[in-house]
């Protein structure tokens, strides 16, 4: 079993989170239109592209059946098979909102889960339930103070959904040919002949804040996006992005987030930060922030339970396949 747990803004999907006044700028949609916990609803989606990302985590795109669930960067949702035979678990939105109407999540196979096996085993068009959205691990694209993402594993994925919001990168362009996922394309760093990230149209006109996503993880193995995090860091100033890997020595960073943040910072006083992972990670994370200045009510954390145990030089077993991303595709795509 997978669930995730955001301290101080999960709930039950009927209750209404009223977000922190403290915290007014941070709260507002990502989204042209307002979303909160309370216009909740169920929707129906098919798989459009799949590919493991790592060796226990599986990326779906996931394309609308009629009307798309409207969700601010950050937020999670219920996932399910379409007869709700297979248990609803919730996934944070790895994608910022698109025009297209497809949504990005990161499954973690977890050994004997039910929901998780069931996903990595999803084909192409299968259909799938989705509720949502819930939470409030959100920002808006104009904040302007500095914003530092803090991740570890499947918590990089509402932090991925946060860093296109506030870049602006995240739209649903045209798709390049050879793109290993739906969309592709124009107008942000990277896309084109050969990505496997969807485009997302023209950059946000106004500039966007400064945003570090610092992610952790135990092998370069694990390092999501990393080709794609590197390709915005030299394409945008106001993007950094750092990883730290704490199996590989040969590796710049080796060690912990929280151990490394007094090194990698003077200060974090007037940073909004966002923290998501397991429940070590975020807490040390959170320790580490407010120890360098950050103020206790300009941070988030979303805290993901049931990792996966640690692995060593054999894979768990992971069922695959090849088919197209697409129905016009004349090359096959890993599933």
């Amino acid at each position: 079993m997978r669930c995730r747990v955001a301290k101080s803004t999960r709930t039950s999907p009927k209750r209404r989170i009223v977000p922190s006044a403290t915290w007014p700028s941070l709260t507002r949609s990502c989204h042209s239109d307002d979303v909160t916990d309370s216009s909740w609803d169920s929707f129906r989606y098919r798989v459009r592209a799949a590919k493991l990302v790592t060796p226990v985590i599986r990326e779906l795109w996931l394309e609308p059946v009629g009307e798309p669930m409207r969700f601010r960067a950050g937020q999670y949702m219920l996932l399910a098979d379409a007869k709700y035979a297979i248990p609803q678990r919730s996934y944070s939105v790895a994608s910022a909102p698109r025009a297209d109407g497809l949504l990005s999540v990161l499954v973690t196979l977890v050994p004997n889960g039910p929901t998780s096996t069931w996903a990595h085993r999803l084909a192409m068009y299968d259909e799938v339930s989705v509720e949502g959205p819930f939470g409030t691990f959100v920002a808006a694209p104009d904040w302007a103070a500095p914003v530092l993402l803090l991740g570890a594993g499947s918590g990089l994925a509402p932090l991925r959904s946060l860093a296109e919001a506030l870049l602006g990168v995240g739209g649903g362009g045209a798709g390049g040919v050879g793109d290993a996922r739906p969309g592709g394309g124009v107008g942000r760093p990277g896309d084109g002949v050969g990505d496997a990230r969807p485009g997302g149209g023209e950059p946000n006109p106004a500039m966007p804040p400064p945003v570090t996503l610092f992610f952790s993880g135990r092998t370069a193995a694990d390092a999501i996006d990393r080709a794609q995090f590197e390709a915005w860091a030299a394409e945008f100033a106001q993007f950094d992005y750092r990883l730290t890997c704490t199996r590989e020595a040969y590796e710049a960073r080796h060690s912990r987030i929280p151990d490394l943040l007094a090194a990698e910072f003077t200060s974090l006083r007037g940073y909004a930060v966002f923290t998501s992972g397991p429940p070590g990670f975020v807490t040390g994370c959170q320790a580490a922030a407010e120890a360098l200045g950050a103020d206790p009510v300009n941070i988030r954390t979303e805290e993901f339970f049931t990792e996966p145990s640690p692995w060593s030089s054999e894979m768990p077993p992971i069922p695959t396949a090849s088919i197209d991303t697409d129905a016009k595709s004349a090359s096959p795509k890993e599933f």
